[in-house]
């Protein structure tokens, strides 16, 4: 059961990246997987249904690659670093999500409830990250909930949500690593 839900999900994600949302039907899923379209609605209520799973799963893929990589670190500045190293150059790249972020088409598709899904989880973990250095007395006293939101638009402006040209592949590492001071100085207890 699991594996024909995935099949649908894998052939929608193929047919989304390669046609878009509005050129994507039930019908040319179906042909692609190779089932009835009987079969699609007794895993997925409708289309928007189907590429609203698709996305809450390729977001917890992306949000394990990006977070997997802190678990194993204790500090709480070095966890943010790696976090902004890690995440920065992988949104910039064409991954699904990103697309998805970025496709006005994909981004209208996908209900606004799922972009503030994103947005509140992410933020929660930088605020649990600013909360613990301020229990380990690294970081100054400030918000977590505020500071994290205002960090986390400063990182979607330095990734998938740039409205205007700020760097070029070749010198995204000079940008990545000024998006780190910034975020440093205005946490670190001097």
């Amino acid at each position: 059961m699991e594996d024909i839900k995935n099949l649908i999900l894998d052939k929608t994600k193929e047919r989304l990246e390669r046609f878009g949302y509005k050129k994507t039907t039930m019908d040319e899923i179906s042909r692609d997987c190779k089932i009835s379209k009987k079969t699609i609605y007794q895993h997925f209520t409708d289309k928007e249904d189907l590429f609203k799973c698709l996305f809450l799963r390729e977001l917890n893929k992306t949000m394990e690659i990006l977070f997997s990589r802190i678990r194993g670190v204790s500090d709480p500045l070095e966890q943010l670093v790696l976090l902004i190293r890690t995440a920065v150059p992988y949104l910039n790249q064409d991954h699904f999500i990103t697309k998805v972020l970025k496709d006005d088409d994909l981004f209208l598709a996908m209900n606004r409830k799922y972009h503030e899904f994103l947005d509140k989880e992410v933020i929660s973990i930088i605020a649990g990250i600013i909360r613990e250095g301020k229990q380990q007395g690294k970081f100054r006293d400030v918000d977590e909930k505020i500071v994290a939101y205002a960090g986390f638009r400063l990182f979607q402006a330095f990734s998938f949500a740039r409205t205007g040209p700020l760097c070029d592949d070749e010198h995204i590492e000079d940008y990545t690593e000024i998006l780190i001071d910034f975020i440093v100085n205005a946490l670190v207890k001097k």
